[in-house]
């Protein structure tokens, strides 16, 4: 191949020794399941044990070295992967012959079953008939929601991007300007900043576009997706970024979007407006930065979840007669304060009630208080924390204010 597409700045390989860290610690857990091995078909779990995305699957003995069998593309695989083992895959009743020939025990064998389609599912049942197999999604999940300095890295780097263009967007706005001429403008900035144009779902159901441009009462607008915010969207099947609705005067205008860098996300949330804006207004976003403040103290390894929600959903929201639309209008209302974030950006942990795990240092999470005002749109912030010991560092910098044009 006469390209070398490492050459490009975005294009940086995976380090070996990050994909044997993640290795090792995945066999430890099946270990303790007494599971054989695991078998990793998704896009984002195949990346993360193998370093590329490729059709086909990651299986990891729980003892010896990842096995990469790829349908489509092995030469590509082969470049992007420093694995040792990658295999052609012609279909998936090859696999059993692989499994057969690299020695790997298949009695019990862990998947990630939210990952896998029903009819998939059927069908590697056949394949490996012998097999019973093990949900690990639970396991996998919490063994990737701790971020190494690599990931770290790569997901503050994110933030600064997402920070230069939101410090451009004040530029952007304009008189007569619609929601979606503002998210066109806002994701060409996005793109010329290194953005990947896409964000994945843990949830297999759950997709979008850029995030939400919502001018007014439109941030109120019904919206399948979990989140507080609203959007009417270009279409029904495109319900996200924005309509063709003009931006007015003196009205909240909602900026929710995700940056995608090398893979990695922040989730960054800001309110603008082309003039000024009441004094409800501006003291429902002013409670909202305190509610996040009060979030942000209690980011410390060994904090819970389900304490750090009950105690300021009682103290700052409940309490002071904040509660009514809090988190979302009506029906679009979400139970939850913040969500973690990474390759995905619906990771666990969430800061919501029944999350018992307590925090670790290097978790990432997205913490997003948001107030809905009926008739006038919603205020709010989202910024993407790291946990430390001395509390949430901002990975997402920039003022919290909102910004008037």
């Amino acid at each position: 191949m006469s390209i070398d597409p490492t050459e490009n700045n975005y294009h940086k390989l995976v380090p070996e020794t990050e994909l044997e860290g993640r290795a090792e610690r995945l066999q430890d857990q099946l270990r303790r399941l007494e599971l054989d091995a695991a078998l990793l078909f998704d896009p984002i779990h195949m990346y993360y044990f193998s370093g590329t995305i490729q059709q086909g699957v990651v299986v990891l003995p729980t003892v010896g070295k990842p096995l990469l069998c790829v349908r489509r593309s092995v030469e590509r695989a082969r470049i992007e992967s420093s694995l040792q083992h990658i295999l052609p895959l012609s279909g998936l009743s090859q696999l059993n012959h692989h499994l057969q020939q690299a020695g790997i025990q298949t009695k019990r064998m862990g998947v990630m079953e939210s990952n896998i389609e029903f009819s998939f599912y059927k069908t590697l049942s056949r394949t490996l008939p012998q097999t019973a197999f093990s949900d690990i999604s639970g396991v996998v999940g919490a063994l990737r929601s701790v971020k190494s300095d690599y990931e770290v890295a790569l997901v503050r780097r994110a933030g600064e991007h997402h920070q230069l263009v939101y410090d451009l967007i004040p530029t952007m706005i304009h008189k007569e300007m619609s929601e979606w001429e503002l998210g066109c403008e806002i994701q060409h900035a996005m793109m010329r900043y290194g953005y990947t144009g896409m964000a994945r779902f843990s949830n297999s159901t759950m997709e979008l576009f850029l995030g939400y441009i919502s001018a007014g009462d439109s941030a109120n607008y019904p919206t399948g997706f979990m989140g507080p915010g609203g959007a009417v969207g270009l279409c029904p099947t495109v319900p996200y970024v924005g309509s063709k609705t003009q931006i007015e005067k003196n009205q909240p205008i909602y900026i929710d979007t995700g940056f995608g860098y090398r893979g990695y996300h922040t989730d960054k949330t800001r309110i603008f407006s082309l003039g000024s804006l009441s004094d409800e207004v501006l003291e429902a976003h002013a409670h909202c930065l305190q509610v996040e403040e009060a979030v942000r103290r209690r980011l410390k390894p060994g904090a819970i979840p389900a304490e750090i929600y009950a105690e300021v959903m009682e103290t700052m929201v409940k309490s002071q007669g904040f509660e009514q639309h809090f988190m979302g209008y009506g029906t679009n209302q979400v139970p939850f304060l913040g969500h973690g974030i990474g390759l995905a950006v619906d990771e666990c942990p969430v800061i919501a009630a029944n999350i018992s795990t307590p925090l670790q240092k290097n978790m990432i999470l997205a913490v997003e208080p948001k107030k809905a005002l009926p008739g006038i749109g919603m205020v709010g912030i989202e910024n993407t924390y790291l946990v430390t010991e001395q509390g949430g560092e901002n990975l997402t910098p920039g003022s919290n204010e909102v910004v008037l044009v």
